[in-house]
C-alpha cells in the first residue's frame, strides 16, 4: 500500500513539475510577447507624435499672409532673410553670417514701421510667426558651435 501511495505521489509530483515547467514557459512566452507588443506600440506612438509635431511646426512657421501690403512685404523680406540665415548656418559660413547682421538691423527698423499698421489679429499672427522663426534661428545658431 505504501508503494502504491508513494508511486501515486511520485507520479503526481512528476506531472506537477512537468506542468509547472510548461506553464512557466507559456508565461515567459506571453510576457515576451507583451513586452514586444508594448515596444512596437510605443515606437508607433512616438513616430506619430513626431509627425504631428512637424506638421504643427510647419503650420506655424510657414509665412502668414496679410492684407496690408507693407506688412506682407516685411514678412516676405523676413522669409528671404531667414533663408539666407539658414543657408549660412548649415554651411557654417561666418562671413555670410556676419553680412546678415545689417539685414537683421534693417528688418528691425521695418518691424517698428509696420507695428502701427497691424490690427490686433494681424499682430497676434505676426507675433506667433516671429516667435516660431526665432526658435528656429536659435536651433540653427547651434550649428555654428558644433
Amino acid at each position: 500500500m505504501k508503494k502504491l501511495f508513494l508511486g501515486a505521489l511520485a507520479l503526481t509530483l512528476a506531472v506537477s513539475v512537468y506542468s509547472c515547467k510548461e506553464t512557466a514557459k507559456d508565461a515567459e512566452n506571453a510576457a515576451t510577447d507583451a513586452v514586444e507588443s508594448a515596444e512596437e506600440a510605443s515606437e508607433a506612438v512616438a513616430e506619430k507624435m513626431e509627425e504631428v509635431a512637424e506638421e504643427a511646426t510647419d503650420a506655424v512657421t510657414s509665412a502668414p499672409t496679410f492684407e496690408d501690403p507693407a506688412v506682407q512685404a516685411y514678412v516676405d523680406s523676413y522669409e528671404a532673410y531667414f533663408a539666407e540665415y539658414k543657408k549660412a548656418a548649415e554651411s557654417k559660413d561666418m562671413t555670410a553670417f556676419a553680412a546678415l547682421s545689417t539685414k537683421g538691423s534693417e528688418l528691425g527698423t521695418k518691424a517698428q514701421e509696420i507695428s502701427g499698421k497691424l490690427t490686433p489679429e494681424s499682430a497676434q499672427k505676426l507675433t506667433e510667426y516671429m516667435t516660431a522663426k526665432s526658435q528656429e534661428m536659435q536651433e540653427l545658431s547651434k550649428l555654428f558651435t558644433n
